[in-house]
This record gives C-alpha cells, sequence and structure tokens, in this order.
C-alpha cells in the first residue's frame, strides 16, 4: 500500500517538475535581446570622441507570471581618470563631465523606449500581458557632481501595449517611466 501511494505521488510530482524546468522563454531568445542592448547601448553616442561606457554585459531574466526584465549599467560620459600624470579633477572637469551627463539622458531615454518596443518583437513566447522592463543604473565616481542625475531608470510595459505602439509610433504616451 505504502509503495502505490509512493508511486501515485512520483507520477504526480513528474509533470510539475517538468513543467519548472521549461519556461515559456528559452535562454537563446533572452541571449538575443541583452546582446542586440549592449549593441546598441555601445553605439548610441559613438558619434561623440568620448563615448557612453558601457560597464559589463546586459543581463536578462524571464520571470513567469510577471515578464522579462533586462539590467544594464552606464556611465554616460567618461572623464579622465586620476593617475601619475593627472593626479586632480578640477572643477572644470567635474562641470563638464555633468553637462554632458544631463545632455545625454534625453537620448538615453528616447533609445531605451524603442529598444523597449523592439525587443517585445521579438519576444513571441511572452505573454501580451505580461511586462517587458528595461533598467539601467548609472555609474558615477565619488567626485562628481550627481545633481539633476538619476541613479537609474526603470521602464516597462505590457508586451502587448509596446508591440501596439511600435505599430502606431506612439510609444511615449504609455511606456512608464521611473527615475530613481
Amino acid at each position: 500500500m505504502k509503495n502505490l501511494l509512493a508511486l501515485c505521488l512520483l507520477a504526480c510530482a513528474l509533470p510539475a517538475g517538468s513543467m519548472a524546468d521549461k519556461p515559456k522563454v528559452s535562454r537563446a531568445i533572452v541571449k538575443s535581446v541583452e546582446e542586440s542592448t549592449d549593441q546598441k547601448l555601445q553605439a548610441l553616442f559613438s558619434d561623440n570622441p568620448v563615448q557612453v561606457q558601457v560597464l559589463g554585459l546586459t543581463q536578462g531574466a524571464y520571470i513567469d507570471g510577471y515578464g522579462v526584465v533586462f539590467m544594464s549599467e552606464l556611465n554616460l560620459a567618461a572623464g579622465t581618470p586620476i593617475s601619475p600624470f593627472h593626479p586632480n579633477i578640477t572643477a572644470d572637469e567635474v562641470k563638464r563631465i555633468h553637462d554632458r551627463k544631463m545632455e545625454r539622458l534625453p537620448k538615453l531615454k528616447e533609445a531605451m523606449q524603442q529598444m523597449l518596443m523592439d525587443s517585445a518583437k521579438s519576444m513571441d513566447p511572452v505573454p501580451a500581458d505580461e511586462q517587458i522592463v528595461l533598467a539601467i543604473s548609472f555609474f558615477y565616481w565619488n567626485w562628481e557632481n550627481k545633481d539633476g542625475l538619476p541613479a537609474q531608470i526603470v521602464m516597462h510595459a505590457p508586451k502587448k501595449l509596446l508591440l501596439d505602439a511600435r505599430a502606431s509610433a506612439a510609444a511615449k504616451s504609455f511606456i512608464l517611466s521611473d527615475e530613481f
């Protein structure tokens, strides 16, 4: 009798276990969006000699019942590092770096909206009501002026709205943005 009960429990557990091992969204799909995001962030300010620094690689994860989340870290404007040949950061350098970061924020936000819409198109297995999230954290040196600069920008929207916006080019009316 105990063996029969154990066999029944095992038979019930097998389908649930195999479902947990097979997420709706494959790692390959997430990886392709990670790579695309890295390329777009790298090319974003390539027209300027002091490019944006992408720190590390974009990381993505699918959360069943919520959606897919992509995270990256940027330094919007690199300054001259402290070295034996450049031992101090001048007030002029601090101001120049701050101003450059402030002027780049609107272009980054616009690019993030486009990246969200583009990623929604390639995320077929994600249900239409689940979220697609792009979060970018910013790197700052301790000597930098951070006034008016966010620590992080998080944009998200349901996949269906992103696809609709992509089709109608009305992205700005629905994308939720939180700045910390």
